[in-house]
């Protein structure tokens, strides 16, 4: 902010000084410049900390209504009796598992001897003749193989 009122004010500084000024003369005539000193404040930074406000915790405080007895149209008895529920685990007798016998209705079959016969003939293909070309011009054996 400082920086801009300063070239503001240079700036309106350089205007005035390139207008005419009231005593102009012509050409031709002498004239002499006149300058005057002009002020420019000069703003320095000093590195001199600033105090901020600093952030301190603060009890926050809630407010819980204690209840209080009130006067009601009914009679209450007190103290309130509130009944207790205890399940009490009840122990079961379970029976002994004992052999039942019963009559069966129908007759069971009894295994019979099975007689096995080891030796089984079985039938096996005698081979047959097959005809086989034979070529004279392709020679079906090497000749004789001499070391």
């Amino acid at each position: 902010m400082i920086a801009f009122k300063t070239a503001a004010i240079l700036l309106l500084a350089a205007f005035a000084a390139a207008r005419p000024s009231e005593d102009w003369e012509p050409e031709g005539h002498s004239h002499s410049e006149h300058t005057k000193p002009y002020h420019v404040t000069v703003v320095k930074k000093i590195g001199v900390p600033v105090p901020h406000p600093v952030a301190v915790s603060v009890p926050q405080y809630v407010k819980v209504p204690i209840p209080q007895p009130y006067p009601v149209h009914v009679t209450v008895e007190q103290p309130i009796h509130v009944p207790v529920y205890k399940v009490v685990p009840q122990i079961v007798e379970k029976p002994v598992p004992y052999t039942v016998e019963k009559p069966v209705p129908y007759e069971v079959e009894k295994p019979y001897p099975v007689e096995v016969e080891k030796k089984v003939e079985v039938p096996i293909p005698k081979p047959y003749p097959v005809h086989v070309p034979v070529y004279k011009h392709v020679y079906h054996h090497k000749g004789g193989h001499k070391h």
